[in-house]
């Protein structure tokens, strides 16, 4: 089986979750695909990679004509001449489809000319969506809108993102809180996800001011990304910049991870710190009744849930779970590495694995 995969991300780099989740998710798909090729932007600049996406397009034309993949896989802006192409050559075209880009602009803080390019390239992100053969989300909310939109077929499905097991961290956690200078007799609950409104930021720093308001032991850390400007950020521990290391080491420091996440979106994502918070063996407080979070969380009994949008429940729910917390994190034999999610994939395009 060959199998052709084509994204404008900068698969080199880790800065970008998105960047460094594809590379680990195509290097799992690679060890099972007998023979896989990848297309990705390698130009740092912006204006450089815009202009990339046009280079990529045209070796998806070339390799499509004169290696005749079997199935065609898309990702990001590239596609938009290429599916139809293959479709021509009757190669399967499988398209990942991790966001309703157009309905998601109204949470994007762009302006002006800048808007108009983003609007423009949602647009045809969102066509070729709709013109490939099969669709792969990344959450069963999206699988469900689209389609009750009269977009897909039967044969579209869903997977969660996954871990890499060498993402995990060496650092045992009394070596990871002297790194960080965090206190070995604290509390800590860390977050290592973007800060974004739309990530939960601000019910994070709500729970803290509660937990400051009955003296708890506990603090927050965030290491995902600047939090000041952020009403109540000066009461959090905020570490960044991080990369993916960093964050790996930060999470040793825990005794609980936080998953939180607002019901902005269509979808609210397969979130990625999940998984590193899974190989990096430490338990989590999800958002409760949200599929990618509380249910993943359930089902590998790897924590608990959390409605982190009521700040004194929150605290009640979190301080229970501590006080009868076992002393080390005992890991289940658990299937979410991104090995086991790309046998899904297989699966679900119905080739033998």
């Amino acid at each position: 089986m060959k199998v052709l995969y084509a994204c404008d991300f900068h698969l080199k780099q880790s800065s970008s979750g998105k960047d460094r989740a594809t590379r680990q998710k195509l290097e799992a798909l690679s060890l099972i695909v007998d023979d896989f090729k990848v297309l990705s932007a390698n130009m740092r600049s912006k204006p450089l990679r815009f202009m990339e996406i046009f280079l990529i397009e045209a070796l998806v034309l070339a390799y499509l004509i004169f290696w005749r993949p079997s199935i065609f896989i898309s990702r990001g802006h590239v596609g938009f001449l290429s599916v139809g192409f293959a479709k021509v050559l009757n190669v399967k075209t499988v398209r990942e489809v991790h966001a309703d880009t157009l309905g998601e602009l109204k949470l994007l803080r762009f302006h002006g000319v800048k808007r108009m390019v983003v609007h423009g390239l949602a647009i045809v992100a969102d066509w070729t969506n709709k013109k490939s053969d099969v669709r792969i989300y990344n959450h069963p909310d999206l699988l469900t809108w689209y389609r009750s939109n009269g977009v897909g077929s039967e044969s579209d499905f869903f997977t969660y993102n996954g871990f890499d097991v060498r993402s995990r961290s060496s650092l045992s956690k009394e070596r990871a809180r002297e790194k960080f200078g965090l206190s070995q007799d604290a509390v800590y609950l860390v977050f290592t996800g973007g800060a974004s409104e739309w990530h939960g930021v601000d019910y994070l720093l709500s729970l803290q001011k509660k937990f400051n308001e009955y003296g708890d032991n506990i603090k927050i850390v965030v290491g995902g990304g600047d939090i000041s400007r952020y009403e109540g950020s000066e009461n959090c521990i905020n570490i960044t910049p991080l990369e993916e290391s960093g964050c790996a080491d930060l999470i040793r420091a825990a005794d609980v991870c936080l998953l939180p996440v607002k019901a902005n979106r269509i979808s609210p994502g397969s979130p990625l710190k999940l998984y590193d918070y899974i190989v990096n063996e430490r338990f989590i407080a999800a958002q409760s009744n949200t599929l990618g979070y509380s249910d993943e969380v359930e089902r590998h009994r790897v924590g608990f849930s959390v409605d982190f949008a009521d700040p004194e429940v929150a605290r009640e729910q979190i301080i229970k779970f501590l006080d009868s917390m076992r002393a080390e994190y005992r890991g289940v034999n658990i299937r979410a590495s991104w090995a086991d999610r790309m046998q899904e994939w297989l699966i679900g395009l119905r080739f033998d694995v």
